[in-house]
């Protein structure tokens, strides 16, 4: 079984990520080859194509604009193997294109489901994500295949579109045995240490932790909040924390690619994001022992989190005046790795 991936996660390219290391496994130990065909632009500077592993490679599409993803990425395929799958990582940009390229060689398509993108904030949050839920639609009607992280994404998808072809449920392997040897204690800085972990942009909503963070200090509790991550609005979050008078309470570290050493200086975790497919920092944080307080997202409910109501920052008071028990993972998807890609290739091979 040998696939093509469309896709637009730059890290495969990064020697030593996560996502190279997995997909050059997945590709080599357990399928028959893999060429991942990667959106990039010729800013990013990205070399290609690269081999992974045998007969795995990453091909960047080096474009001139974004504009241009979409032709490159076509072009590229045809001068490729034919591949037995053709599979996007999403219903949205990649889900297109990869229908156009699965007609073209006359193969499945598998498409991947990572976010909630049925939720009203989706469509919400911007005029091109209005755009991806209408492209969904289209394209997961098309598809001979899906595959989506959670049970609740499922169930939306299974509601709304009520497709007859088979939806697997696939959540993100993550190293839960590593992080529950974590080993807690106090938090240089701060007395009791809020977390928040992820990209700095709009449906990610790092403003309300930061406002929640003032609002805890305002009802006397000595509390500091760190943030890792990168994105777009981290000058507006910098801005607001100075003009919220918090710069001693709030650091900010930058994306870092190992978090046990923050979930270890932890009291809690704040997840805040208006929609969500998952929550890998989630999962990490409850295996690490870390409480977590969510947003109604992902799978943040069944997984163990503490869910909070309309009111986000008294809900951080709530758990601040309570017993603080400690984070417990309810869910627990895969042993190791091997079976998490052992599920990955029954899938394919289906």
């Amino acid at each position: 079984m040998r696939i093509m991936l469309i896709g637009t996660d730059r890290n495969i390219f990064t020697n030593g990520s996560l996502v190279q290391r997995r997909i050059a496994r997945l590709g080599s130990e357990y399928l028959k080859g893999l060429d991942s065909i990667v959106f990039s632009m010729r800013g990013h500077n990205i070399k290609g194509p690269q081999e992974l592993a045998p007969a795995v490679h990453a091909h960047p599409t080096n474009s001139r604009s974004r504009f241009f993803y979409g032709c490159d990425a076509i072009r590229i395929a045809k001068r490729l193997p034919r591949p037995d799958i053709v599979s996007a990582q999403d219903p949205f940009e990649t889900g297109l294109v990869a229908l156009r390229i699965a007609r073209h060689f006359k193969v499945p398509l598998s498409v991947e489901v990572h976010t909630d993108f049925i939720s009203p904030s989706f469509a919400r949050s911007s005029f091109l994500n209005h755009l991806r839920v209408m492209a969904a639609g289209y394209v997961l009607r098309r598809a001979n295949r899906i595959y989506v992280v959670s049970e609740r994404v499922k169930e939306k998808i299974q509601e709304k579109y009520n497709l007859a072809v088979p939806i697997s449920v696939l959540p993100i392997y993550t190293d839960t045995k590593r992080f529950s040897a974590v080993k807690h204690s106090q938090h240089p800085k701060f007395k009791t240490a809020l977390l928040w972990v992820g990209r700095f942009e709009k449906e990610k909503n790092p403003i309300l932790a930061l406002r929640a963070l003032a609002y805890a200090r305002g009802k006397g509790y000595d509390a500091g909040l760190t943030f890792v991550g990168s994105g777009r609005l981290e000058k507006i979050l910098k801005k607001q924390t100075h003009k919220l008078d918090l710069d001693e309470y709030v650091e900010f570290v930058g994306w870092v690619q190992d978090l046990a050493s923050y979930y270890a200086n932890a009291d809690i975790l704040l997840v805040t994001s208006e929609y969500e497919g998952y929550g890998m920092a989630l999962v990490e944080a409850l295996s690490a022992g870390v409480p977590v307080l969510s947003t109604g997202v992902g799978i943040a409910q069944e997984a163990g989190a503490f869910i909070a109501d309309n009111n986000y920052c008294q809900s951080l008071i709530v758990w601040l005046e309570g017993d603080r028990a400690q984070g417990r993972l309810k869910l627990h998807s895969y042993m190791s790795e091997d079976e998490y890609m052992a599920a990955v290739k029954a899938y394919y091979t289906q």
